[in-house]
């Protein structure tokens, strides 16, 4: 069958140059999961975790497909309010005029065939 290409991003800032480089030598990927929550405060969390917003540009930078949701509604670990991690990411896949079913934001035991 068809090979398919996942990506575990793990926790994770946004290292632009890093994530470039992963595309570049092992993209495109048909599956990326990426952070998206426990992001505040920015003082004590980028550098380990990524915003809604830079997870839509380490998606890019890898060249996913798609981009799955991780690290946010099961632990309240930060600042924000533990249901906002998803609500940015559409507002900020809508303003940049992405397809939203790139966006996989799945909750606990859902599944997705690929």
């Amino acid at each position: 069958g068809r090979r398919k290409h996942f990506l575990f991003t793990g926790d994770t800032g946004y290292y632009k140059e890093l994530f470039t480089q992963i595309g570049e030598r092992l993209g495109p990927c048909h599956v990326a999961a990426v952070p998206i929550g426990a992001y505040l405060p920015p003082s004590m969390m980028k550098l380990v975790h990524s915003t809604p917003e830079q997870a839509l540009h380490i998606a890019s930078d890898v060249r996913a497909d798609r981009l799955l949701a991780m690290h946010w509604g099961t632990f309240d670990l930060a600042d924000e309010p533990i249901g906002e991690p998803p609500k940015r990411l559409e507002a900020e896949a809508t303003r940049l005029g992405m397809d939203l079913n790139r966006l996989w934001v799945m909750q606990p035991g859902e599944t997705r065939e690929w």
